[in-house]
């Protein structure tokens, strides 16, 4: 039993009490950085000083050991309070996801703080612990015998300042019976999904700086004809590029072939296998971009945003290149939207690419029609395939590439057999399945043949109808296709069996087949009886212009042509509803925008040695009535506009606002009269043609763009 005054605990027992004492001292110098760090409240690391302080002061004064251990017990408590709510934000702040000293982790933490009043608990504390602290320095200043005297009221002094301890730490510690690490967290959730939010907004503002080609996409509405893949044709094409498919994605080291190019001769289906190709990429995962040039459209017959739209699907595609692609835009931004190809490449495809570092799934770029690349192709193709094709032979690269082309121009083929690319390129050309190419054409017939009661007895009727057909197609689905929508342009039984006559005997000497099939298509619809008539010719001859010629990608309807150049509608329409086995357009419907089906058909139109007298069309005429027209209307209503008050000029000006469709004419000459003027080579003649213009009228074709209109555009 020990006597009053005399030391509560063993000498051994007090010592080990003193060793704790200092370990503890010790652990709290090292771990008030990280709760400073973590915690980055002002005040926090002086709370800290303040407790380790009062530990000291009290182990310093060799006071009542009990009442000592107790203290000791409560500043750990406090402390390790402090350590699970600095553990709690690194555990919201993964520094993985928003790094050491980064602007979204110090954001996140001051405005989680600010919301959670942390900061005013903090000051609390501080305030009571130094309290607490300098009554510790009063209870040192006792000597030794003093405190031997009066070791109760010291004993009672050290629990008063532990019970201190507690009340201030469940005060910072709970606040309306809610947990302050459980509040923080909370705060530190909501606030990071709004930054996460804020974030991806602003990337995808960064993103769509990226001046690219929308519609160059597989799945674009420009693409929609090629991707009329026939359920169960093209099998063996399709098995082959799975198993290229499957070897890029063994083990690094076996890459093989890295590049894959599909060469077919014009209405083969190429562009039908490579969308095909694409979508069954996109539903494994696979699919980084695609772009598919389309001859005639515009950004899709130009290679100047290929590698800004490339970057732009790729960012959005996968999620490993979005951060990248954001940050390298945001530098390449700075120098200007749309640069050569050398420096988007390297900006927006190379650099973005190289940051990936550890192995990854190779990501495929499915590329359409490198042939049909018009602006500028022989100058910039070559540059921008071995620029492509260098990413995708880089060792350690996981870009794959598939190319579909013509066999020419020649500059193409040319890129594939250079020393540095010809070993990592598998070229297979579609002709290699020619075995089974007509079995394919004949199923695709034949489902075209069964959507109709009428054409499906035809067929029952006239069993080797379809094989003369397939026949005739040579092996060109866009021949199979356009003969059997020549064939059922008119669901009457004796036109089907006239036009399918028509088709058979057909035979021009020296023509290709798919020459021999636009011919009879136009002679069957437009006999040469009719094209003899010099009024019907004239209006002939203007439409098929026209087709080849409006450079609006979604083409033009018949009411916006008649304010355009003229023609009637009356005249337009019954023409266009012959031709609708070659071209798209609504069966006599004025507001319907009508467009070439095929490249092929424009080609064959362009071209006196295979669409003869009564078909070929000038397309430097065609152009030139389309821009007197453009300056006509932009003529009209700038005479309208200057004969206006200021009423009615308002009503103009919101009308083109609006996009009111009845402007749709103005809104096209304002876009593409100068294109019209340059392809007709007169451009010099005409730039006086619109000086009196409205103020805003010279604007417009900057902006036009701006102003989508509706079906009847």
């Amino acid at each position: 039993m020990t006597h009053p005054g005399q030391p509560s605990t063993s000498s051994a027992t007090s010592e080990a009490l003193d060793t704790a004492l200092d370990l503890t001292v010790e652990g709290l110098d090292a771990a008030k950085d990280t709760i400073v760090d973590a915690l980055s409240v002002p005040g926090i690391g002086v709370a800290l000083d303040a407790a380790i302080g009062i530990l000291k002061k009290i182990q310093a004064a060799k006071s009542n050991r009990d009442a000592l251990n107790s203290l000791h017990e409560e500043i750990t408590s406090l402390v390790n309070m402090l350590q699970r709510l600095a553990q709690a934000v690194d555990t919201a702040l993964p520094v993985d996801e928003y790094p050491a000293d980064s602007a979204e982790r110090n954001r996140a933490k001051e405005d989680a703080f600010r919301s959670t009043r942390l900061a005013e608990r903090v000051a609390n504390l501080v305030n009571d612990l130094q309290a607490i602290c300098a009554d510790a320095d009063e209870l040192l200043k006792w000597n030794r015998f003093f405190r031997f005297l009066h070791s109760t009221r010291d004993a009672r002094a050290i629990t008063d300042m532990k019970d201190r301890i507690a009340a201030a730490r469940q005060a910072f510690q709970i606040e309306d019976d809610v947990i302050t690490e459980a509040t923080v967290t909370e705060a530190l959730t909501r606030i990071k999904s709004i930054i996460a939010m804020q974030k991806a907004e602003e990337e995808e503002r960064v993103l769509n700086s990226i001046p690219r080609a929308d519609r160059a996409h597989y799945l674009s509405d420009a693409n929609a004809m090629k991707a009329r893949l026939q359920e169960g044709t093209r099998e063996r094409i399709f098995e082959s590029l799975d198993k290229w498919v499957k070897a890029q994605s063994q083990a690094a080291g076996n890459r093989g072939h890295p590049v894959c190019v599909l060469v077919g001769e014009a209405g083969t289906g190429k562009s039908t296998v490579a969308s095909e190709f694409a979508k069954r990429l996109k539903e494994r995962g696979l699919l980084g971009a695609s772009f598919f040039f389309t001859r005639g459209l515009a950004d899709l017959n130009s290679p100047t945003k290929f590698f800004a739209t490339v970057a732009w699907q790729l960012a959005q595609s996968q999620p490993v290149l979005r951060r990248p692609v954001v940050d390298a835009a945001r530098e390449h931004l700075k120098t200007g939207a749309l640069l050569q190809l050398e420096i988007q490449f390297k900006d927006l495809v190379e650099k973005p690419l190289s940051s990936i570092t550890e192995p990854h799934p190779p990501i495929f770029v499915v590329v359409d029609g490198l042939d049909e690349c018009t602006e500028e192709g022989p100058q910039l193709v070559p540059s921008l395939l071995r620029l492509l094709l260098s990413a995708a032979v880089r060792p350690g690269s996981p870009l794959r590439v598939f190319l579909a082309s013509r066999p020419e121009p020649q500059y193409i083929y040319n890129v594939f057999t250079t020393s540095d690319v010809k070993p990592h390129v598998s070229v297979t050309s579609i002709q290699e399945f020619r075995d089974t190419v007509d079995r394919d054409i004949d199923s695709l017939i034949r489902a075209r043949l069964a959507t109709s009661e009428t054409s499906q007895a035809w067929s029952n009727d006239n069993p080797y109808a379809v094989s003369k057909i397939v026949d005739k197609s040579d092996g060109l689905f866009v021949y199979a296709r356009t003969a059997v929508d020549f064939i059922l342009s008119d669901l009457d039984r004796f036109f089907i069996q006239a036009r399918y006559d028509a088709l058979v005997r057909a035979e021009v000497a020296g023509l290709a087949p798919l020459d021999t099939l636009y011919r009879t298509v136009l002679e069957g619809v437009f006999p040469p009886e009719t094209c003899r008539v010099p009024d019907i010719q004239k209006s002939i001859h203007r439409v098929l212009g026209y087709l080849v010629a409006v450079l609006d990608d979604e083409g033009i309807s018949p009411r916006t042509l008649e304010k355009l150049t003229g023609m009637p509608t009356s005249e337009s329409v019954p023409i266009l509803n012959k031709l609708r086995s070659v071209v798209i357009f609504e069966q006599d419907n004025v507001d319907s925008r009508f467009r070439i089906i095929h490249a092929t058909f424009r080609e064959f139109l362009g071209d006196p040695a295979r669409a003869g007298d009564d078909f070929y069309v000038n397309a430097v005429e065609a152009h030139g009535r389309l821009a007197e027209g453009c300056v006509s209307v932009m003529r009209s209503f700038a005479e309208e506009w200057q004969g206006s008050g200021a009423d009615a000029q308002a009503r103009l000006i919101l009308q083109f606002l609006t996009a009111d469709p009845t402007l749709s004419h103005f809104l096209y000459a304002c876009q593409f009269r100068g294109t019209h003027l340059e392809l007709r080579g007169a451009l010099s003649q005409d730039q006086d043609s619109c000086q009196s213009l409205p103020w805003f009228a010279p604007s417009l074709c900057g902006y036009a763009d701006l102003c989508p209109l509706g079906a009847n555009g």
